[in-house]
C-alpha cells in the first residue's frame, strides 16, 4: 500500500515538472506556491546562494616542490585557477578550459576540468618532448551556467633537459670569518652551449648562508648570489668551505673558499649566583658555573681554556669529581666553558679562574659562588604563628604557622627544604617547601577537637644537631667536638607530660629514628623539643623537631576571681571551663558601669588597665595548670567615683558574635 501511494505521488510530481517546463498547466508549478518564478536564478552549489557574477583568478604554475614558476622542466607543473562568485566564495562544478599556444601537453584531452567544492581547478602541464624549448602562453576560460570569465595569458618557458652550470666563480676565495663574497655562474644547454634563462639554481655550503639561496637565471643565463661566512645560527665559519650549486636534474658544481681561523679576544663569566651545600647538606651535591669565550662579540668554539681554583674550601673538587689540579677544557659549540663543582664537607666562598691558553691576557674569575652548610641546625629552626587561640565552635577558623630555617653559618637553608607537620586536632597542611629559608602552612579548626581544648602541633625536618667546634675546623669531628642537647627519636606530646604515651587517646604520634652511630646520652624531653630517652647516637645528622600549642577555645567565657572594690574591677577570663586556654583571638571585652547611687552625685567609670581587648593573637599556653594561674588571663579595670550599690556590666563578644554578660556589684 505504501509503495503504491509513493508511486502515485512521484508520477504527479513528474507530470507537474513536465508541465512547468512546457509553460503549460495554468499554475505556478509544484514548488512555486508563492507565485514567484525561480527559473532564471542560478545558485552556487557550494553555498546555495544566488550567483550574480562569475570570476576567475590568474593562472599559477606550481612545480613539484609547491613553488610558483614560469619555467617548465621535464617533470612538468600544475596549472591552477580559482572560480568565485560576487562574494569571493568558490563555485563548485564550473567548467574551466585551459588553452596553450604550443610546446606542452595538458592533463585532459580537451584541456577542460571541473572546479572542486572550493572553486579550484587544476590541470597538469608537461613538455611535448624532452627536446622542446622556447616560450609559450597559457590561458583559461571558466563557464558556469552560461556565464563566462577568462584569465589573461600567462607566459612560460620550456627548460631544456640537459642543463649544466658553468663558470662558477667566487669574487674572493680568501675571507675573514664573517666576511662575504659574490658567487656567479651561467646556465647552459649541455649540447648546444646556448645560455638558458629561467633556470632555478640552488646554493649550499657546510657553514654560511646565501642571499639569496635560490636564484633564477637571467635572460643571458647569468646567476649571481652573495655568500656570507656566518651560519644561520649566528655562528662564525672557519676553515675551508665548499660552495655548491645545483638544480633539478642539473649536475652539481662547486668551489672552495678559505676562511681564516677565529681569534678569541674576550672571556666572560656568564653564570648567575651559585650557592651549593656541603656534601651531606641534603642540597645539590654538585653544581656548574660557566664562562663564555668570544671573538669580536661572537661565541667561539673549540678553544683551549685553563681552569684553576683561586679560592675555595680545600676539599672542593672541580671539573671532575675528586680533581684538585688545574685542568684544560675546550669551549663548546656555543662558546661555553662549563666547569663542574663538587663540594666537600667544608663551607666557604669559591673563586674559579678561566684563562685562554693561547693568550693568557684573556681571562675571567667566577663571582657569587659559595658553599654553605645547607642543613638546618637544631637551634636554627624558628616557628611563629599568626595566632594560637582559635574558635572551637566553628569549622574553618585558621592560623598560619611559619617556619624559618638557617644553617650553622646562619644562612638560609637551600630552597626546597621540606618541613613536615602533624597535629593532635583540626587539620594541618602536611608540609611546606622553603624559599629563602621560609615557608608556611595553615592549621584549621574541624574535627577532631580534643576535649581539653588544647591542640599540639609538631613540626620536624632533616637537619644537624648543634655542636661545639672545639678544633675550629668548621666540621663536626667525633670524639673531639661536643654535641649539645643530643636528640634522637621523638613524639608528639598530646597530653603534655614529656613522656611518650602510646595508650593516650588513640596514641601519640611517634617518629622512630635508627641509632646508626655509637650510643650517646639523650637530652631530657621538653614540651618544645620532645625526645625519647636511649635513642641517641654520636652522629651529627638527626631530625630537628619543634612543638607548638594551640587553643581551640569556646565562645562562652569562664570567669573566676571576679571582684569590684576600691579603685579596681578585676577578673580572670578563660576559653573553657578547665581554665586552660584563653578566649579566641579577636574576642572583645567591654565594661559598662550602671550608676545606681545617683544621690551621691558621683559618676562611676571603668577604664581597661590590664589585659587586652580584643584578645591578643598569641599566648604562651604553658601547661594546663600553669596557664590557669598565669596573669595572661587576668583583666583589670581602673574604677573612678564608684560607690557601693553600683553595678558593672561586663560584656564579652566572641568572634562569632555571641555575646556573654555578667553583672558585678561594687563592694
Amino acid at each position: 500500500m505504501i509503495s503504491k501511494q509513493l508511486g502515485i505521488k512521484l508520477s504527479t510530481l513528474t507530470l507537474a515538472l513536465m508541465l512547468a517546463g512546457c509553460g503549460g498547466g495554468g499554475s505556478d508549478g509544484y514548488y512555486n506556491n508563492d507565485g514567484s518564478s525561480s527559473g532564471n536564478i542560478t545558485t552556487n552549489p557550494s553555498t546555495g546562494e544566488e550567483v550574480k557574477s562569475v570570476n576567475i583568478s590568474t593562472i599559477q604554475l606550481i612545480d613539484r616542490n609547491g613553488n610558483f614558476t614560469q619555467a617548465i622542466a621535464a617533470e612538468g607543473v600544475s596549472a591552477q585557477v580559482k572560480v568565485t562568485d560576487q562574494s569571493g566564495k568558490g563555485i563548485s562544478g564550473a567548467l574551466v578550459t585551459f588553452t596553450v599556444t604550443g610546446g606542452v601537453v595538458l592533463g585532459s584531452s580537451n584541456g577542460a576540468v571541473l572546479t572542486n567544492t572550493n572553486g579550484e581547478a587544476s590541470i597538469s602541464v608537461k613538455p611535448e618532448n624532452l627536446n622542446t624549448n622556447g616560450a609559450y602562453q597559457i590561458s583559461a576560460v571558466a563557464d558556469f551556467d552560461g556565464t563566462e570569465a577568462s584569465t589573461p595569458a600567462l607566459n612560460f618557458s620550456l627548460q631544456a633537459t640537459n642543463i649544466i652550470l658553468v663558470d662558477l666563480t667566487a669574487a674572493s676565495t680568501q675571507l675573514e670569518s664573517g666576511g662575504s663574497t659574490n658567487i656567479t655562474l651561467k646556465t647552459q644547454d649541455a649540447n648546444t652551449k646556448v645560455n638558458q634563462n629561467n633556470v632555478n639554481v640552488e646554493f649550499t655550503a657546510p657553514c654560511g648562508k646565501f642571499e639569496p639561496a635560490t636564484v633564477v637565471s637571467s635572460n643571458q643565463g647569468n646567476v649571481t648570489t652573495t655568500y656570507k661566512a656566518i651560519g644561520t645560527d649566528g655562528k662564525l665559519c672557519t676553515g675551508t668551505q665548499k660552495i655548491s650549486a645545483t638544480g633539478l636534474n642539473i649536475p652539481e658544481v662547486g668551489i672552495d673558499v678559505s676562511i681564516k681561523a677565529l681569534e678569541a679576544n674576550s672571556l666572560v663569566y656568564t653564570s648567575n649566583k651559585v650557592n651549593l651545600g656541603i656534601r651531606k647538606s641534603g642540597s645539590a651535591s654538585s653544581g656548574q658555573i660557566e664562562f663564555t669565550l668570544y671573538a669580536n662579540g661572537v661565541p667561539i668554539a673549540d678553544q683551549d681554556v685553563l681552569i684553576e681554583k683561586v679560592q675555595a674550601p680545600e676539599d672542593l673538587s672541580f671539573v671532575s669529581f675528586g680533581n684538585q689540579n688545574n685542568k684544560t677544557i675546550k669551549s663548546d659549540s656555543n662558546g661555553k666553558v662549563i666547569v663542574n663543582l663538587y663540594p666537600g664537607d667544608k663551607p666557604g666562598p669559591v673563586e674559579i679562574r678561566a684563562t685562554l691558553v693561547s693568550d693568557k691576557n684573556v681571562s675571567a674569575v667566577s663571582k657569587n659562588v659559595s658553599v654553605s652548610t645547607g642543613r638546618v641546625t637544631q637551634e636554627g629552626l624558628s616557628l611563629s604563628v599568626s595566632k594560637n587561640s582559635l574558635q572551637n565552635v566553628i569549622d574553618g577558623d585558621t592560623a598560619t604557622i611559619t617556619a624559618r630555617m638557617v644553617d650553622r653559618t646562619r644562612n638560609p637553608v637551600p630552597d626546597g627544604t621540606v618541613i613536615s607537620f602533624v597535629s593532635e586536632g583540626g587539620k594541618v597542611e602536611p608540609n611546606c617547601s622553603t624559599v629563602q629559608g621560609v615557608c608556611s602552612v595553615t592549621l584549621t579548626t574541624q574535627e577532631p577537637r580534643p576535649l581539653d581544648n588544647r591542640v599540639t602541633v609538631l613540626a620536624y625536618v632533616e637537619g644537624d644537631k648543634s655542636f661545639t667546634d672545639l678544633d675550629g675546623d668548621n666540621l663536626y669531628t667525633k670524639g673531639v667536638d661536643r654535641l649539645l642537647s643530643n636528640i634522637g627519636s621523638f613524639f608528639r606530646d598530646d597530653n603534655e607530660d614529656n613522656q611518650y604515651n602510646k595508650d593516650y587517646g588513640i596514641g601519640e604520634f611517634l617518629y622512630n629514628r635508627a641509632v646508626l652511630g655509637n650510643k650517646a646520652t639523650c637530652a631530657p624531653s621538653t614540651i618544645r623539643q620532645p625526645n625519647i630517652a636511649d635513642t641517641c647516637d654520636d652522629n651529627l645528622d638527626t631530625v630537628i623537631r619543634q612543638q607548638l600549642l594551640f587553643a581551640f577555645a569556646e565562645n562562652t567565657p569562664t570567669f573566676t576571681n571576679v571582684k569590684a572594690s576600691g579603685s579596681l574591677l578585676s577578673f580572670n577570663m578563660y576559653g573553657n571551663s578547665a581554665q586552660s586556654v584563653p578566649m579566641p583571638t579577636g574576642t572583645t571585652i567591654s565594661v559598662t558601669p550602671e550608676d545606681n547611687t545617683k544621690a551621691n552625685n558621683l559618676s562611676c567609670t571603668a577604664e581597661l588597665a590590664t589585659g587586652s581587648s580584643p584578645v591578643a593573637n598569641v599566648f604562651d599556653l604553658l601547661t594546663p595548670s600553669t596557664f590557669k594561674n598565669s596573669n595572661q588571663s587576668y583583666y583589670g579595670y581602673r574604677l573612678k567615683e564608684c560607690a557601693v550599690g553600683d553595678t558593672l556590666k561586663v560584656s564579652v563578644s566572641s568572634p562569632d558574635s555571641k555575646v556573654s554578660t555578667i553583672y558585678v556589684d561594687y563592694q
